[in-house]
């Protein structure tokens, strides 16, 4: 080591142009990507596009949130459909996407050529829609436009809007109760708020995720320099690789961090590919470069004990020294929902045993479990006994809760990716009571007594939002009159009572009509179920669906035990509670029987021939 010297890694400068608060961010943009730097991703929203101007579409509307790969799709479009080198294709991109020339293939006129706007925002909306009822005039083209949700709806609705315009405005508007991009296979709508970037294709193909650090981490020859560099051993960023690709527990850490990527999208977020990139970049390097590294590393009574708050596993829960929470959220907004499922917040009994008190849980000398207490480097792989001295001032004794508590978090959150002393699941561990339950239903692994069970839960909580104190076993949904609001909790009228035999928990693929057709949403991009389909079956054969994500999944179930708190779950009670009310409308207005529900109860109270007769049920 002594020859060595320390060394900068190109690749760790790559890594940063990634980041929003980097001086060099060009790399999240397409149009400022270089091939030597661009992560070319295949996704299944390319091979849909693909198939869809194969199988003679006039018309593809990319639709989504910005970041999602609008534009890399339509560059990596001229690249895979018409032939060009990814050069050629970039120049492409720039010069001919305004729609106003035709990009035509690059050996013979046989192939249909692309016409491609890669941002329509930038158009007029009179014009935009123009242009979208042309596309019905023009042969051996195919229309490719980019444009978000809002802006699609603003151009489709304006005064220049036809027959085409209609068409897509229709076929998008009925997409989220059919599951389907396309109708007649001429008009396509990809949208990509859809897109995962944790899902695993039935073929065994990786998810966005895994594929880019099979990219940026397992590729050995993007740390070669590492190697010969004199700080290889206490340097954050090449201990994160080894955490992720090296060490004999790499795969089940990212397998972890994909769980945890599958969590936060079934909360309702949607993780573009641009902010999953940025994300990726800040685990493996913080923000740090290596001239950094080389600063913080100068002193030699300083050079180890820092390193822990660069660990990927902290900073995917908490910025790292110096950097500013609002920078960073604002940045990486998703960043945000983690924090909220901070295992390192979360105090279990089992796992603090034996990560606290009795230690040896982890490997004794690991750069990221250092920890400095003034002049004194602590093992946190020991416990925490080391971390108790004996301070003499407030100020010491401050200083030693501070780090012992930094220690602490660090300990539960290394222990969720390495899965030691684990008792409870993954969704356990970061606060989701039933999140097992939620999966096994999206993965439909439940068997049939398992199913009835679990929709007895769900009743008692439908039960318990309403405001009605029922058995957990009750099998029959009882529905308040929507007039009443909510039960008092003396009596409340019921409006109606639904067996639990109508009603189906279905994954959100299996709620949709279209199944496994060529032109599904499932099909169209990297998908994934985010939500629980509660479904009720009318006898009229009609169903009312409601889908619950994680978080009012969590919501429903919890309540089935008496109890959940109104001010936390406030949007998703007021959501169910409206679908609740939806559901007990539709019952017979002709039925002169009314049901009361009252001391735990249900009697029905009906009028004949002028006399009130009052029964039980």
């Amino acid at each position: 080591m002594e020859n060595l010297v320390p060394r900068i890694n190109g690749h760790v400068g790559r890594l940063n142009r990634y980041l929003p608060f980097s001086a060099a961010h060009e790399q999240i943009y397409e149009e400022y990507q270089t091939g030597e730097d661009s992560l070319e991703l295949q996704t299944v929203a390319l091979e849909y596009a693909m198939l869809a101007v194969s199988k003679g579409a006039r018309c593809v509307v990319l639709t989504g949130d910005a970041g999602h790969g609008k534009t890399h799709l339509c560059r990596r479009l001229i690249e895979c459909v018409l032939g060009y080198d990814p050069p050629t294709s970039r120049d492409l991109l720039k010069s001919h996407c305004d729609a106003t020339q035709l990009v035509e293939h690059v050996s013979d006129q046989q192939h249909p050529s692309l016409r491609i706007h890669k941002d329509f925002s930038e158009l007029d909306p009179l014009a935009a829609a123009t242009l979208l009822e042309k596309s019905a005039e023009r042969s051996n083209e195919v229309l490719v436009v980019c444009a978000n949700e809002g802006r699609l709806r603003a151009i489709v609705q304006s005064a220049a809007a036809g027959a085409v315009c209609f068409q897509i405005i229709s076929l998008f508007e009925r997409s989220f109760s059919s599951g389907l991009s396309s109708e007649d296979g001429s008009v396509h709508i990809v949208n990509l708020n859809y897109q995962s970037v944790s899902s695993l294709r039935a073929g065994g193909r990786a998810g966005l995720l895994r594929r880019t650090l099979q990219s940026w981490v397992d590729d050995g020859r993007r740390w070669q320099g590492c190697a010969t560099c004199s700080l290889v051993n206490t340097c954050p960023i090449r201990r994160n690789r080894a955490l992720l690709a090296e060490e004999s527990l790499a795969t089940q850490r990212i397998i972890r961090l994909e769980e945890l990527f599958e969590a936060v999208e079934r909360l309702g977020q949607v993780v573009t590919i641009r902010e999953m990139l940025m994300l990726v970049s800040y685990l493996l390097t913080g923000g740090l470069q290596c001239e950094d590294v080389h600063k913080k590393s100068a002193s030699k009574h300083n050079d180890v004990g820092w390193q822990y708050s660069w660990a990927f596993y902290n900073l995917l829960f908490s910025p790292p020294p110096a950097m500013s929470e609002d920078r960073l959220y604002k940045g990486i907004p998703v960043l945000n929902v983690f924090r909220r499922l901070d295992p390192g917040s979360i105090a279990s009994r089992a796992v603090d045993d034996s990560l606290l008190n009795v230690g040896g849980v982890f490997p004794e000398g690991q750069l990221d479990l250092q920890f400095r207490l003034d002049s004194k480097l602590v093992d946190a792989a020991q416990g925490l006994d080391e971390f108790i001295g004996n301070p003499q001032t407030k100020a010491e004794r401050a200083r030693e809760t501070e780090v012992a508590a930094r220690a602490v978090r660090a300990l539960r959150r290394r222990s969720i990716f390495d899965d030691a002393a684990a008792e409870k699941s993954l969704m356990a561990r970061i606060g989701f009571r039933f999140g097992d339950e939620f999966l096994s239903v999206i993965t439909e692994r439940l068997t049939s007594p398992e199913l009835v069970r679990l929709k007895n839960v769900v009743v008692a909580g439908f039960h318990s939002i309403q405001g009605l104190r029922m058995p957990r076993s009750e099998a029959t949904l009882h529905l308040v009159d929507p007039a009443f609001g909510r039960a008092s909790n003396d009596a409340a009228i019921i409006a109606r009572r639904i067996s639990s035999a109508h009603l189906q928990l279905l994954p959100a693929r299996k709620a949709w009509p279209s199944g496994g057709e060529i032109w599904s949403i499932c099909e169209s991009v990297d998908w994934i179920d985010r939500t629980v389909v509660v479904r009720v079956q009318e006898r009229d054969g009609r169903v009312i669906d409601i889908g619950l994500d994680l978080l009012s999944f969590e919501c429903v179930t919890r309540s089935a035990s008496g109890y959940v708190s109104e001010d936390f779950y406030a949007q998703e009670i007021r959501r169910i509670r409206a679908f609740l009310g939806r559901l007990a409308a539709q019952v017979n207005g002709a039925d002169s029987e009314i049901q009361l529900f009252m001391d735990g109860k249900v009697q029905s109270v009906s009028i004949d021939m002028g006399v009130i007769q009052v029964g039980g049920s």
